[in-house]
């Protein structure tokens, strides 16, 4: 199986998020995508996230009845912060037949440096860099082999989680920019609004 790995907070899961994964999937001729989400990432602030519980909630509900699309809660069972390239071994471990395929944008990859072993990630898993708005191409992070590493010009979408969050804060819609279950929910526990209104 070639099995894409997309990771992220997902907080929260938008269209975004689908369509470049998609766009992946069929251009690399993935098997999957399984939607790594950070339980526990080390470089957000808590305070910006949504509780793990509702963001994997959301995840389930916006990636039902797509089959090429999963969710993996590998991180979330692993102990401390949630580092990549831990959960890339633990899903080595899981699918030891499997070819994996870290998909990350172009603005993370450029912050190569600042993660946690860098290098090891194309020893765990190729990388397949996804173009994103706004950013340009990267240079190749000097801890990795060119041959394990595609720069990979996606379809483009301009949607942010940090845009959606601050339009539900406003009271403004974002009924197009999300899978309607996740919309629903986000609604139906009040995520994302301002606690003082």
């Amino acid at each position: 199986m070639r099995t894409g790995v997309f990771g992220g907070t997902f907080n929260p899961l938008h269209l975004g998020h689908l369509l470049v994964a998609d766009d992946v999937r069929r251009r690399c001729r993935l098997d999957r995508v399984l939607f790594l989400a950070g339980a526990r990432p080390p470089h957000k602030p808590a305070r910006n996230l949504a509780p793990w519980p509702h963001r994997r909630r959301m995840l389930r509900l916006g990636l039902a009845g797509r089959p090429e699309f999963e969710l993996t809660d590998v991180e979330e069972k692993l102990p401390g912060p949630g580092y990549t390239v831990h959960a890339l071994e633990a899903l080595r471990a899981e699918r030891p037949k499997d070819s994996l395929y870290l998909i990350l944008g172009a603005d993370q990859y450029r912050e190569m440096s600042g993660w946690h072993e860098p290098a090891r990630l194309t020893r765990r898993a190729r990388l397949i860099v996804m173009s994103r708005p706004g950013t340009g191409r990267p240079k190749l992070f000097r801890g990795h082999a060119a041959a394990r590493v595609r720069f990979l010009p996606v379809i483009e979408v301009d949607l942010a989680g940090s845009d959606i969050r601050a339009r539900l804060a406003s009271g403004r819609s974002v009924r197009y920019m999300l899978p309607t279950p996740v919309h629903r929910y986000i609604r139906r526990h009040r995520l994302y609004v301002r606690q003082d209104s």
